[in-house]
């Protein structure tokens, strides 16, 4: 018998024991560090104070945790012309379609009470770097703020009535491979040519580079992503501080033109690679643990890497990425992940499979539900970059 209850602070750890359950023997699997998760609900002042409107759900049967669901509303106010989409997030469910409609059902009832249209998932509230989408094909080992799931997922939310909203593509390049020579050519012409300087991270500048950062992200951004809002400066500090303690400066560069921050690229060890025994708890033995293994990890992300259009055709790209990868051999990395592209971005899925040693390795699914029938469902292809 299945009950579901709202998550209090008395409860909360069987949010997180609802996970460890499913995932048991999936070796594949890395916890998400508990601390990450209601990162996303929470500030980290005590008493806790919610970030935005939220809630979550657990799911037992026979008083054991076997599933668990977040719904949220967005965090930037939809526009006038816009379906009022909320979000549901960090669900997990036992290979049960019934267990999965009855979280579905309390997400979507608690959306549908607060005015919502439509509901994406999987996703969190803000920004899309992390935790988003569901994993329909690539089930191999995740990188740290992939979302890893069973292949059953799939079924569970589309059986519900979820709709392929839009893709999202990662692609795996082996370093050990030697990179495509006309490539480094191309890239090494651009840098010579003394037309760009390009600089990595340097955290006795970290003003600076906040400032270069917000710049970057929202002037590009705003090219390929057609609903982009723009991002206040002290979102960005909040997470250059968060992630100080773990990212290598050399594998995070900024091309500037005439002084001008033009694009940026962001990549950052994989954590999961240390943090799998962790089973989510980083208390003081794990974070000194994650501190001294952290150099030694094989394997990097990058969740940005964006260059104004304007400087794409002539080599600016290649140029920023031959800089990253002499960071990335330095540090010993050997398989880098660049995640995630959406299939609406022809551009950038040109300039990943064009790299060089680059394949396809995952597909995620952000899939949306109309709560509101009347609402027709359209696909998500960001009409702004089409019309450029």
């Amino acid at each position: 018998m299945f009950e579901i209850a709202i998550v209090t602070e008395k409860n909360e750890k069987d949010f997180f024991q609802a996970a460890l359950n499913i995932y048991e023997n999936d070796e594949n699997w890395v916890a998400p560090l508990n601390g990450d998760v209601l990162g996303f609900f929470y500030s980290g002042n005590k008493p806790r104070e919610k970030k935005c409107n939220f809630q979550l759900w657990v799911l037992y049967e026979n008083k054991i945790p076997v599933g668990r669901i977040s719904a949220f509303l967005p965090v930037k106010k939809p526009k006038a012309n816009e379906i009022k989409a909320g979000g549901i997030g960090f669900f997990d469910c036992i290979n049960s379609q019934e267990a999965a409609n009855m979280l579905f059902n309390v997400a979507v009832d608690w959306l549908k009470a607060e005015n919502m249209q439509a509901v994406d998932a999987n996703t969190v509230p803000g920004e899309n770097f992390n935790h988003w989408g569901v994993l329909v094909d690539g089930f191999i080992p995740q990188a740290y703020g992939m979302p890893y799931n069973k292949e059953y997922y799939k079924e569970l939310f589309e059986n519900y009535g979820f709709q392929n909203y839009f893709e999202q593509y990662s692609y795996h390049i082996d370093l050990q491979k030697p990179f495509p020579q006309r490539h480094i050519d191309f890239a090494q012409r651009v840098i010579d040519s003394g037309d760009f300087d390009f600089k990595h991270l340097d955290f006795k500048q970290t003003d600076k580079f906040v400032d270069d950062v917000t710049t970057v992200f929202n002037e590009v951004w705003s090219y390929f992503h057609a609903d982009h809002t723009k991002v206040e400066r002290k979102e960005f500090e909040t997470m250059f501080k968060a992630m100080k303690p773990i990212v290598n400066p050399k594998l995070v560069w900024f091309v500037y033109k005439d002084g001008r921050p033009i694009g940026m690229e962001v990549c950052l060890p994989d954590l999961n690679q240390v943090i799998k025994p962790f089973k989510g708890k980083l208390n003081l033995f794990n974070s000194l643990k994650l501190v001294s293994k952290i150099k030694k990890v094989k394997r990097a992300r990058v969740i940005v890497f964006g260059v104004h259009p304007d400087y794409q055709r002539i080599g600016v790209t290649h140029a920023l990425y031959v800089k990253m990868l002499g960071g990335l051999r330095e540090a010993g990395v050997t398989e880098l992940e660049m995640s995630w592209v959406g299939d609406y971005n022809q551009a950038v899925n040109r300039i990943y499979r064009y790299l060089g040693n680059s394949h396809l390795a995952k597909t995620h699914i952000t899939y949306r539900y109309m709560i509101d029938k009347n609402c027709k469902f359209e696909r998500f292809t960001n009409e702004k970059q089409e019309n450029q």
